[in-house]
């Protein structure tokens, strides 16, 4: 997809303020703040825009233990019902199917290592569950929202 300057800046500039007004967005752009909200409508009807929301801090709710849960499902139960039920655990914060040895991976986020255990043995309760690999993070290195490819693009000229 094709995004003229205008639209890049835009798109910058909401993907580090979602919350940033029309007006604002318009002064950096050089345009009029109605021409900015024309813009992000279209923008959000292509669906380039999909959503705005609240970027919590894990640590700050207490939730300060992070993990990746690889999946292998048993072969004799459908992949649809054991994805619902993964999908029920509010402590799955992402699930993703994967290619490769596991089918699922799930980032999952608690409050200590003793919850961390009492969740992955609810997990391992689950109905089409055959085995799970369990590793912890230690520390975040590089945590950021999705790049922006005309972003990528400048910067490999």
């Amino acid at each position: 997809m094709m995004f003229d300057t205008v639209d890049q800046q835009i798109l910058r500039v909401l993907r580090g303020n979602g919350r940033a007004s029309h007006a604002n967005i318009a002064k950096l752009v050089g345009l009029s703040a109605p021409a900015v909200g024309e813009r992000i409508r279209k923008l959000e009807q292509l669906g380039v825009i999909s959503s705005y929301r609240a970027v919590l801090d894990p640590d700050a709710l207490g939730l300060g233990i992070c993990a990746f849960v690889a999946i292998i499902p048993q072969s004799r139960n459908p992949a649809d019902k054991l994805v619902e039920n993964l999908a029920s655990l509010p402590e799955i914060e992402e699930l993703y199917s994967v290619a490769g040895n596991y089918s699922y991976i799930a980032k999952v986020r608690v409050a200590s290592t003793q919850e961390l255990d009492t969740f992955l043995d609810r997990l391992w309760m689950l109905e089409g569950v055959e085995r799970t690999q369990t590793t912890m993070v230690l520390k975040t290195n590089v945590e950021r929202p999705t790049h922006l490819p005309f972003d990528v693009d400048e910067a490999s000229e």
